[in-house]
């Protein structure tokens, strides 16, 4: 099966940023949760979400993204790797409805700790729009 555009670009962004989190030169611990906001912000631009609602997401999470440190660095580097494995593998699955999407969109390293406390809510809410606005589009409903 031939992977989609999509795809190709979603492994590249991992495999970017996994030589980022462990290569030689590893990014260092003040750049770290740039990087990682970077990512999430590359990752969103390659889907098929609405453009309004993605706009709103990356400008919530944005302004709310917490450039300090919110754990441990090695337990910080670990999750986003794993998050990075939860992406690539919703990259080779088939992506022909928008399962693509939502999959990506449940990897997205963000948790409420990485968020400044008055955006947590509305960073949640507008995920949840996209993944009802692409439920639709598939005919699926989603369990929360």
């Amino acid at each position: 099966m031939m992977r989609s555009n999509i795809c190709n670009k979603l492994m590249g962004i991992a495999d970017y940023y996994e030589a980022v989190f462990t290569g030689p030169a590893a990014v260092e611990h003040s750049r770290f949760r740039s990087s990682v906001l970077g990512m999430i912000i590359e990752m969103l631009d390659v889907l098929r979400i609405n453009e309004d609602l993605r706009m709103e997401l990356i400008r919530s999470i944005t302004e709310g993204w917490r450039m300090e440190m919110v754990g441990d660095e090695a337990e910080e580097s670990e999750m986003v790797l794993e998050k990075l494995e939860s992406v690539r593998c919703a990259a080779m699955r088939d992506d022909t409805s928008y399962g693509l999407e939502i999959g990506v969109l449940m990897s997205l390293p963000i948790r409420e700790m990485d968020l400044r406390e008055d955006h947590v809510s509305h960073v949640y809410d507008v995920m949840n729009r996209i993944m009802e606005n692409l439920s639709r589009k598939t005919g699926e409903h989603l369990v929360a």
